[in-house]
């Protein structure tokens, strides 16, 4: 029996489907190649389902099965699950080391969807974005080389930006950014190797955080590049052990995911336990 709930909910399983296979179509678009099936295998599911509830409605579920009993519930949890993940928060774990020492491998963090505002479905626009990001953002971004991969980096040059990096310092719009030293820093990197580095802190506008650099490892050389429109320039805090914008060039602002804001787990990859002490610190 098809009834006006079916039809609304058949009609919002629909629309999220097609919101999320819109956004893996601009994907293949970009990169002129598929990228992994589960999301847009998912994002089927969603259009088929809703389509079978607004063909048939509660005849599109077997009568037997207790989803019937608790459809309303399922419906309202996947629902508002699917909401906040795709649009208000989402949780991220940082794989490497290359935004040490701010954020370490093991870290969970929450990422602030609203914060750039949101992609229009087959398109490479945004809507809500307000002011957009700001300098010294850490943010979550489609990596523009792979878009099934997320990475996470600083953002340091916004659109117009003449950003230089040389003998490992930061020049934006001609003015090196200034470096306060704080001492050395050993770590242990994702393979459990043991790194020796300098710790700097960084005052990137109003922004300042640690940095660290590795005084007598090789430097590449000088990179100078104006940040094209609608693009960002980000850079790994581990600068000498982070590939970024230096390397494969910048984010787009269509692959903003939004932006890092607060821990909410963290495990040593060494097997140390919980590092209690950064549950509920602030990202920055």
């Amino acid at each position: 029996m098809l009834t006006k709930k079916h039809i609304v909910h058949g009609t919002l399983f629909v629309i999220a489907g097609l919101l999320m296979l819109g956004s893996y179509i601009t994907s293949w678009q970009d990169v002129g190649r598929e990228t992994a099936a589960w999301g847009p295998l998912i994002a089927l599911g969603l259009i088929v389902f809703g389509g079978g509830m607004l063909w048939k409605g509660e005849g599109a579920l077997s009568k037997q099965s207790l989803v019937i009993e608790y459809y309303d519930a399922i419906v309202m949890a996947v629902g508002i699950a699917l909401l906040v993940r795709t649009y208000v928060i989402e949780p991220f774990k940082i794989p490497s080391g290359s935004m040490i020492p701010t954020l370490l491998v093991g870290d969970y963090l929450f990422v602030n969807k609203m914060s750039y505002g949101h992609r229009i479905p087959f398109t490479r626009d945004r809507f809500m974005m307000g002011d957009g990001p700001a300098r010294g953002d850490i943010a979550v971004f489609e990596f523009p080389e792979n878009p099934d991969k997320d990475y996470i980096k600083r953002i340091v040059g916004l659109p117009g930006d003449r950003v230089v990096y040389e003998d490992k310092r930061l020049f934006i719009n001609g003015k090196p950014i200034a470096y306060r030293p704080e001492g050395p820093y050993t770590y242990y990197n994702e393979r459990g190797q043991r790194v020796e580095a300098a710790r700097l802190v960084e005052e990137l506008g109003e922004q300042h955080h640690s940095i660290l650099v590795q005084p007598f490892s090789y430097t590449a050389d000088r990179f100078e590049q104006i940040v094209p429109p609608g693009h960002y320039f980000v850079l790994g805090d581990n600068r000498d052990n982070s590939n970024d914008s230096r390397f494969w060039g910048y984010v787009p602002a269509y692959r903003l995911l939004g932006r890092a804001v607060i821990l909410f787990w963290s495990w040593d990859h060494l097997g140390s336990g919980v590092r209690w002490e950064r549950l509920g610190s602030a990202v920055e």
